[in-house]
């Protein structure tokens, strides 16, 4: 009761404190829930849809067509970075595209999606397959028939909870994607193409300005080195200026960073390289004083003799092949070193003059096992039949006869095979060599061979090989971290570490414009770490980060953040350099135009100016106004409208947008008739307002600059 009392007493006070606590635990719940339901943790996000889950499972089966067409069991980081990025790009475009045709009322139905996967199989048995199908089918069928392979397909969707065969499913169903945005870019594509058109009255204006002319023409390039005293400065008011008026042009598209990487490569130091080589010569002569090779491997633990037969062009390496095959039987392998990775030394024990392969007929008799489920025999079962195979083959009986009832699986068209002496394991080789037919026992079945034919006999020989490795130290290894350490400690910039990199002669790559999913970082590789640590929310401008070992590659590495660039306006000094260069190049253009002017107003004629500074001349050109640069001796759009400015028999110099070009224009005809239909002018009216052809690439840029799109791929590889 006291007790109570108690808090009766101090009710306000403790009411204070629970709420206070109350408060406390709301707010981090709101928090946690917050992050639910922002963007925090949305890896893709496109027109307001979250698509993380879409591209997990196009990333899978992007993945698994690239290693069934490459014939890879898994990806290095610059394959994987490829099948994001090509991941990514499918999956913008053809959401993009689905909206717009959706939009139109020409959306495509789960109908239309199962007439396209039909139309698809049906098209195997045509003249003209899907060929990304067709290769898969051809894939499958080099472990089935043809006709086996295209039925598997037709009934894929029965095997897409089938964990071994997951990979095909996957593979195809990138494959049914790809045909259905090839369809939709097909179909937008022609839409947008014929929403352009032009009225009458604008292709009569083309055709009535559309003159042409004959002409002098020298081309004239700022980077002739005739021209290097020719230094255009740039001031800062004029590069702000220049930015405030064209900030659109330097948009930036993605967010990336500028990341520096001082690199320690991991090598062997002088001490390790001694050490090495003593340890090779000792080991040699541990095995010639060793009673036998056997013994020697006893000793030093290495394992069993491995007898293989090898002949001389099996060797790679030049001087191994000589102190092999130049020398007799018994002789020591002398050790040497090999482009500083290993040292090889080891002894000949054996020769022969063998076979290279053995070409042979056989018959499987399968019996049933864990391993073979569906066999029909017992294992004696199974030994009878091929001891009286074996007994009928002796006595003369025809192999190919025999095969069709034991072919266990195999395509009827595989009845021999050619085995090469490294091909088999040494025991069924040498079986092979002796005998003409005999029983070979296997997991789950009893092969029957009949030996048709051998390849010549060639001298073989039998060696033993011992390396060690050039590599470094623990101890050098240690000391080239700790050095990497004190380098990541001292510094607290991207500047800190160049500076301090340089005054200790430390390699420093710089890489611009790094995406969040890339693998590499100029010619680094393998830095997948890397980059996600520098597109980490956590790591800020001029961060340094903790020293990283790249095992693939053989090196320690330190980064720093240099820039950081969002997607959108970019900041001034982000873009400087860029502007710097071109104001620069085009005051320099300008300046090179008053200079041949100059020579112009003084007499110098247009030929003289192309031997003066070595380029041609080119004598009555004929010019179209209307005309495409290729049509206009690849002079620039942008100085084919001044050159038709110019006054008859009147030298004079022109720049372009990158060159510049000394012109005298002999006549200038008007423009004549309209062409049927206006053809001509609707063809030099929408080059110039859309660009050749308004090619599809143009329009699907259009669409994405306008999505609201979120990429946050580096979600992906969060631990």
């Amino acid at each position: 009761m006291a007790a109570i009392g108690s808090i009766r007493k101090h009710g306000i006070f403790l009411m204070g404190i629970i709420g206070i606590a109350l408060l406390a635990f709301v707010l981090g719940d709101v928090s946690q829930l917050s992050a639910v339901f922002s963007d925090k943790y949305t890896m893709v996000k496109i027109n307001g849809k979250k698509l993380d889950d879409e591209y997990r499972t196009r990333l899978e089966q992007n993945s698994a067509l690239w290693k069934i067409f490459y014939e890879k069991s898994n990806l290095d980081e610059n394959e994987n970075y490829q099948v994001h990025d090509m991941t990514w790009n499918q999956l913008l475009e053809q959401t993009i595209m689905e909206q717009q045709l959706k939009d139109l009322g020409l959306g495509y139905s789960l109908e239309m999606m199962d007439e396209l996967a039909a139309n698809l199989i049906s098209g195997l048995k045509s003249q003209q397959p899907n060929q990304l199908l067709y290769r898969l089918v051809s894939y499958l069928a080099k472990q089935v028939s043809m006709e086996q392979a295209i039925d598997f397909i037709s009934n894929i969707e029965d095997y897409k909870n089938e964990g071994q065969v997951r990979d095909i499913y996957n593979a195809y169903k990138a494959i049914e994607r790809f045909a259905l945005l090839d369809q939709q870019r097909t179909r937008l594509n022609a839409l947008a193409q014929n929403t352009v058109n032009f009225s009458d009255e604008a292709l009569k204006y083309i055709a009535s300005i559309n003159q042409t002319a004959l002409a002098q023409v020298v081309s004239i390039y700022p980077s002739n080195e005739l021209f290097n005293d020719i230094d255009a400065t740039i001031s800062d008011k004029e590069i702000k200026d220049f930015f405030k008026k064209n900030k659109s042009r330097y948009t930036i598209k993605t967010d990336s960073r500028d990341i520096d990487v001082a690199v320690f490569p991991i090598q062997p130091s002088p001490e390790d390289l001694a050490a090495i080589r003593d340890t090779a010569m000792s080991r040699a002569e541990r095995l010639k004083a060793a009673a036998s090779i056997e013994d020697y491997n006893i000793s030093m633990m290495h394992g069993q003799l491995d007898s293989i037969y090898f002949k001389r062009s099996d060797i790679q390496i030049d001087t191994l092949a000589k102190l092999i095959f130049d020398r007799p039987v018994g002789s020591f392998i002398e050790p040497f070193e090999y482009e500083n990775v290993v040292w090889y030394y080891g002894k000949t024990y054996g020769m022969a003059k063998r076979p290279d392969s053995v070409h042979v007929a056989y018959l499987v008799v399968d019996f049933k096992t864990d391993r073979n489920p569906n066999g029909t025999r017992t294992k004696e079962e199974a030994k009878n039949i091929a001891d009286s195979l074996k007994k009928e083959l002796q006595r003369g009986a025809d192999i190919f006869k025999l095969m069709p009832d034991f072919l266990a699986g195999r395509k009827a068209e595989d009845t021999t095979a050619w085995f090469s002496e490294h091909g088999v394991y040494r025991q069924l080789y040498d079986s092979l060599l002796t005998k003409t037919i005999f029983v070979h026992d296997v997991p789950a079945a009893y092969v029957v061979y009949k030996i048709l034919e051998r390849s010549a006999p060639v001298e073989k020989r039998l060696f033993v090989i011992y390396t060690e490795e050039i590599k470094p130290s623990d101890a050098t290894i240690k000391a080239i971290r700790s050095e990497a350490t004190q380098l990541q400690v001292g510094c607290n910039s991207a500047e800190e570490l160049m500076t301090a990199a340089a005054q200790k002669g430390i390699q420093v790559t710089q890489g611009k414009d790094i995406s969040s999913m890339a693998a590499s970082i100029s010619q680094l590789q393998n830095v997948r770490e890397i980059v996600s640590w520098a597109f980490s929310p956590n790591t800020a401008l001029n961060a340094v980060s903790d020293v990283y070992n790249i095992n693939n590659s053989g090196y320690f590495a330190v980064a720093a953040v240099r820039e950081i660039k969002k997607k959108g306006d970019p900041k001034l000094e982000q873009v400087r350099e860029t502007i710097e260069t071109e104001l620069k190049a085009t005051k320099k253009l300008a300046l090179i135009q008053d200079k041949i002017n100059t020579q112009i107003r003084e007499g110098v004629s247009l030929q003289q100016i192309a031997e003066k500074y070595q380029v041609g001349f080119m004598d009555s050109v004929r010019l179209t106004f209307g005309g495409e640069t290729y049509q206009n001796r690849s002079i620039e759009h942008a100085a084919l409208g001044k050159i038709f400015a110019l006054e008859a028999n009147t030298p004079w110099a022109v720049t372009g947008k990158s060159n510049l070009y000394a012109v005298s224009v002999y006549e200038i005809n008007e423009a004549g008739e309209p062409s049927p239909n206006f053809m001509m002018e609707k063809s030099a009216l929408r080059n110039a307002v859309a660009g050749r052809s308004r090619n599809e690439s143009t329009i699907m840029e259009g669409l994405k600059e306008k999505a609201a799109i979120l990429d946050q791929r580096y979600l992906f590889f969060a631990r």
